[in-house]
């Protein structure tokens, strides 16, 4: 679970860095905020739906399931030809997005006795803190030396 929640939270940080160079190889800059808008906007939508679904049908499955299409978007993301396409592929994202991190925080409760979940939250807070200083550094790489 926490692989997960790194993975998805280094995604937002590590584009923002690479974002410019990604712009300008497949052009398009009008369409600049959009690869971070289009991500934001559908998790935001979508964090209250898959929130609810979880509720009624369990969260594992649609953690699962959410990691699995975050893993397909990051992918398509990937091998975007056209801005367009990235935007199409990061909204993708944003929607599997709002099932992951919600749902997270909602297993620990879940699983750990009411004396353990402090230290279980801060473990999770700690994956996301940790995702913010190395999202922006893995992105500064990967724009560098990988193309």
């Amino acid at each position: 679970m926490l692989a997960g929640l790194l993975m998805a939270g280094m995604d937002s940080t590590v584009v923002a860095t690479a974002l410019p160079t990604i712009i300008g190889d497949l052009g398009g800059f009008d369409k600049f905020i959009w690869v971070t808008s289009a991500y934001l906007v559908m998790m935001m939508a979508s964090t209250p739906i898959f929130g609810k679904l979880s509720d009624m049908y369990g969260r594992k499955r649609f953690f699962i399931f959410g990691l699995a299409l975050f893993l397909l978007g990051s992918m398509l993301c990937g091998i975007a030809g056209s801005v367009l396409q990235l935007i199409f592929y990061r909204a993708i994202q944003g929607i599997v997005g709002g099932a992951l991190m919600p749902i997270a925080f909602t297993i620990v409760v879940d699983i750990f006795p009411p004396e353990k979940r402090g230290k279980m939250m801060g473990l999770v807070g700690t994956v996301f803190e940790i995702s913010s200083i190395l999202g922006p550094l893995l992105g500064a790489y990967i724009t560098e030396y990988v193309s």
